[in-house]
């Protein structure tokens, strides 16, 4: 592992102590430890807060994702070339509702949009 690799894990790892602090002290707060709370509380806390991390990180990514994208790609229908947009929609990933960046080209030709691949084999 390089030492970039390295200090980006060990930063992670950080961040991933101080959001459990974050949702200890929320909770500490809530007066969830005025009596010694069931595990499936703590437990429910600390799954939500993944969630919420999760569509962060999903986000985050499929805006890296379209940034990579081509300002302009071929219709898989009839090859013209079209002009590639970014466009923002939500959606229900299994961790609640993500909203999304996504690269869309609209073929004017062939009168429909696409979905344009940021990679060689054609998997999105």
């Amino acid at each position: 592992m390089d030492a970039e690799r390295q200090a980006r894990t060990e930063r992670k790892q950080q961040l991933i102590r101080e959001l459990a602090e974050l949702q200890v002290a929320e909770m500490a707060d809530a007066g969830q430890f005025d009596q010694a709370p069931r595990f499936g509380a703590i437990e429910r806390a600390a799954s939500e807060l993944g969630k919420e991390l999760s569509r962060a990180a999903q986000e985050r990514a499929a805006r890296e994702a379209a940034a990579a994208c081509e300002t302009q790609a071929g219709c898989p229908r009839c090859g013209a070339l079209c002009d590639v947009t970014a466009k923002r929609r939500t959606v229900r990933s299994i961790d609640g509702p993500v909203k999304l960046t996504e690269s869309v080209a609209d073929c004017q030709r062939c009168r429909r949009s696409f979905f344009p691949s940021t990679d060689s084999d054609g998997i999105g």
